[in-house]
Formats: structure tokens, C-alpha cells, sequence
């Protein structure tokens, strides 16, 4: 009897244990993901290829197709797609399509999530050669009877 009680608390602490570390799931893939593991490990998973438990705190980069990224309990995940960056709240689950042009397509299945953009900093305009700014240039008035 005292083995069949520690064969079922030391299964209900593996199950537990199981549970928590599966935080994200990312399910309906159709091209390669990037994987960034908490302890800093990066992890590139192509389309054919098995996926390895992903803990909650990593970051799940999408470098070609879609993908459907769920979260389950308390987890939270990043995932980047192209130039946007999607902030994924506990027990949500969205679709992520990068298109072939860099644009992103999401479709929100459950729970929330949060979009955000890099964009690329303002360089400024050179102006073409010849063309001079500033300095003592004279301006020709022209009066309205010419």
C-alpha cells in the first residue's frame, strides 16, 4: 500500500511538474521558428522537425509561415514576426502569419495579446548636389506687372 502511495505522489509531482514547464505551446506550424530559452539557448526549429518543451519566460520567433502560439496557466510569451512583436497574455492562444512581403497577419483565437512595432529610425534626406541651403543667397522679387 505505502507503494502505491509514493508511485502515485511521485506521478502527480512528475505530471505537475510537466504542466508548468509546458507553458507555451506552439501548434499548427508551418515554417521554421526560432526559440529563445530563458537561460539564453537558441533553439531553430524547421517545419518537419519536433519542437522541445517551451518554458514560460522564452521567446518565440517566427522566421517563415504561421504558426498558432498558446499559453496555458500564468505564462506570458513574446513572439516576433517580421518587425512586430507580440506580447501574449496568460491562457491565450492567437495565430501568426509572417507574409511574404514582411507584413504580419494575427488573428486573436482566445485571451489577449498586445502588437508592437520596430520601426526603423529617421535618417535625414540628403539634399541632391547643386543644391545649397542657407548662406547669403539673393532672392529676385518679381513684381505683379511683369
Amino acid at each position: 500500500m505505502k507503494f502505491r502511495a509514493i508511485l502515485l505522489a511521485l506521478l502527480f509531482v512528475f505530471i505537475c511538474s510537466t504542466v508548468s514547464f509546458a507553458a507555451i505551446i506552439v501548434e499548427k506550424r508551418t515554417g521554421a521558428v526560432k526559440i529563445f530559452m530563458p537561460d539564453g539557448k537558441q533553439i531553430v526549429v524547421q517545419a518537419n522537425e519536433p519542437l522541445p518543451m517551451i518554458p514560460d519566460g522564452a521567446t518565440v520567433t517566427i522566421l517563415a509561415g504561421s504558426a498558432t502560439i498558446n499559453t496555458t496557466g500564468k505564462s506570458t510569451v513574446s513572439v516576433s514576426v517580421g518587425t512586430y512583436t507580440i506580447s501574449i497574455k496568460e491562457d491565450s492562444k492567437i495565430n501568426l502569419t509572417l507574409n511574404p512581403d514582411g507584413t504580419m497577419t494575427s488573428t486573436v483565437i482566445a485571451g489577449q495579446s498586445l502588437v508592437s512595432r520596430k520601426v526603423e529610425a529617421y535618417e535625414r534626406a540628403i539634399p541632391p548636389a547643386g543644391v545649397e541651403f542657407g548662406g547669403n543667397n539673393e532672392i529676385e522679387e518679381i513684381s505683379p506687372s511683369q
